[in-house]
């Protein structure tokens, strides 16, 4: 059993404890409380002349009358404080075990029960243990069991059933009233602290039920000519102006709140502060009233413009990158190309330094042409522009002989793969061109920069489907060490034109990432990247066949 088990059934013990503690000292105070008031008119019958009292009598033990008395005054007024301490101690137990998972107070089904039955019933069981009060009552004054009290002359009022059987049902009328007034009274409780006090009354609920209506309809216009109508109608009399008067104390002062908190939302956005949110609340049921439903559509107003100019300061940024990365790699090789011809134009084609001249050239446009090709392809996995096949593949194969066309690459760098397969069956949903190219991007990015002889983990692994309207997945992870400090975020490095190279010394252009995401996208999966520290991790999720 979990910690969080055995603390819910040390709670419900020890409520159950207290609560069985408080109906017997309740209990023995109504029986010693009897006894008090019977020694009270005891004493009172033995000294007077003239009886107009059903019982006459004489104590026979003044000692143990005075030393009776004592115990069952003082023992009454001591109950009665730990009662009245017990009680407290209950009410603020009650509720705290057995909570939902949102930590709300869960009712049982007598806590259901509308709170003027329960009140009726309570106050009614309080009534009835006046019965038991009384008998016991009767009993002290036939002599019975306190030895301090002699009957001379009474008139005696029996049904046949010996003292015994009528003190055994009194005390088990007092334990069943105390104890319907007791659950009676806790309920209540539990319902006032889960805020459901109205909701449960027959009362309440109508009223409710009407509010709810009212609030929850969308015809403004019609409320508000109801309400004043049934408001006027209710103040001609004397009976419902002060029902209109707390009404309006109650709900008018919540609504100029309301529009108060409204009228400084918009004045927020007006400002430019668009990420302001303004206090909705809702009842039990979800409803909203009007100036909430109001707040929550210029929240979602503000929200959309603030992911607007955020995207659009973005792409700002993105274009301003764009112009200067792009103007950077290209001119690069460029320069060098211009530069080396103008040397074989002095030098001539017999020079000994053209061949160099030449292979220099040719690697430089075959730099311009990659760099060319992977921008014409990020614009055209942006865009969507792609033809997209999707079906069947076996992503393990696929990897497979990616690995194999990249060893080359891999090898040069002294690279440690470990590839790790968790998946029964590792066939996924996507284009088998495309997810090679995120592959090839994903296994060149780590021969750019991964660290020299380290190793580099590639796992995959079953997503089961936890709800309905998901699907299972097939995860797979690309996980290695970066030589060089990665210190911008992730969110940064798979922007275009963003390397962990800040340098730009490496071949890479920064297009790798953003293609294999764009990518992965058309494919109705998820790329996501995640640094911590020097460890860069790739995930890369798609559809199980």
């Amino acid at each position: 059993m979990d910690t969080k088990s055995k603390k819910f059934n040390s709670g419900k013990t020890a409520y159950v404890v207290l609560w069985c503690l408080e109906l017997v000292i309740t209990s023995l105070i109504a029986v010693g409380a009897s006894i008090f008031f019977a020694l009270q008119n005891m004493k009172w019958i033995d000294e007077e002349e003239d009886q107009y009292y059903y019982y006459a009598g004489k104590i026979t033990d003044y000692n143990a009358y005075d030393r009776l008395q004592n115990i069952t005054g003082i023992g009454c007024i001591v109950g009665v404080i730990i009662a009245v301490g017990l009680l407290i101690v209950l009410a603020v137990m009650s509720g705290r075990t057995g909570r939902d998972e949102w930590g709300k107070i869960r009712l049982n089904w007598f806590d259901r029960i509308w709170s003027e039955l329960q009140i009726v019933a309570g106050v009614g069981a309080a009534a009835l243990s006046t019965i038991a009060f009384k008998g016991f009552y009767y009993t002290w004054l036939q002599g019975h069991y306190l030895g301090i009290w002699k009957i001379t002359d009474a008139e005696i009022y029996s049904v046949g059933l010996t003292r015994e059987v009528e003190t055994t049902f009194y005390i088990a009328l007092l334990l069943a009233c105390f104890a319907a007034v007791l659950l009676c009274f806790m309920s209540l409780v539990k319902k006032i602290k889960a805020k459901q006090f109205w909701e449960k009354s027959l009362l309440g609920g109508a009223f409710l039920a009407i509010y709810r209506s009212i609030k929850g309809s969308e015809k403004t216009l019609l409320k508000v000519v109801a309400v004043l109508i049934v408001g006027a109608l209710l103040s001609a009399t004397w009976i419902g102006l002060p029902v209109v008067i707390i009404l309006v104390l109650l709900f008018v002062p919540k609504a100029v709140r309301k529009y108060e908190a409204v009228k400084k939302g918009v004045e927020e956005v007006k400002n430019g502060n668009l990420t302001y949110k303004i206090p909705i609340e809702e009842d039990s049921k979800g409803r909203k009233g009007e100036f909430d439903r109001l707040a929550a559509d210029i929240n979602e107003i503000s929200e959309a413009s603030n992911i607007a100019v955020q995207n659009e300061l973005k792409n700002q940024r993105m274009k301003t990158d764009l112009i200067s990365n792009v103007s950077h790699d290209l001119k690069t090789p460029l320069t060098s190309m211009i530069s080396y011809v103008d040397l074989m134009k002095k030098e001539g084609l017999d020079s000994e330094n053209a061949p160099e001249y030449l292979d220099i050239i040719d690697s430089k446009t075959q730099r311009l042409k990659v760099l060319t090709e992977n921008l014409f392809e990020a614009a055209k996995a942006s865009s969507g522009a792609i033809p997209v096949n999707i079906e069947s593949i076996d992503l393990a194969s696929l990897l497979t002989q990616s690995l194999v066309e990249m060893e080359g690459k891999l090898s040069s760098k002294n690279l440690d793969i470990q590839v790790k397969n968790n998946c029964e069956d590792a066939h996924v949903m996507a284009d088998g061109q495309l997810m090679w190219r995120v592959l090839e991007n994903l296994l060149g990015n780590i021969s750019k920069y991964a660290l020299e002889g380290s190793r580099v983990y590639i796992n995959m692994e079953d997503i089961h489907a936890k709800g309905e309207g998901t699907k299972d997945m097939i995860l797979m992870e690309v996980k290695n060490i970066s030589k060089d400090p990665l210190n911008i975020s992730a969110d940064e490095l798979m922007e275009r034109f963003k390397r962990g190279d800040e340098s730009r010394n490496t071949e890479g252009s920064g297009l790798g990432l953003a293609i294999a995401k764009d990518l992965v996208k058309l494919m109705h999966g998820v790329f996501e990247i995640t640094i911590d520290g020097d460890l860069f991790k790739a995930t890369v999720m798609l559809e199980k066949q």
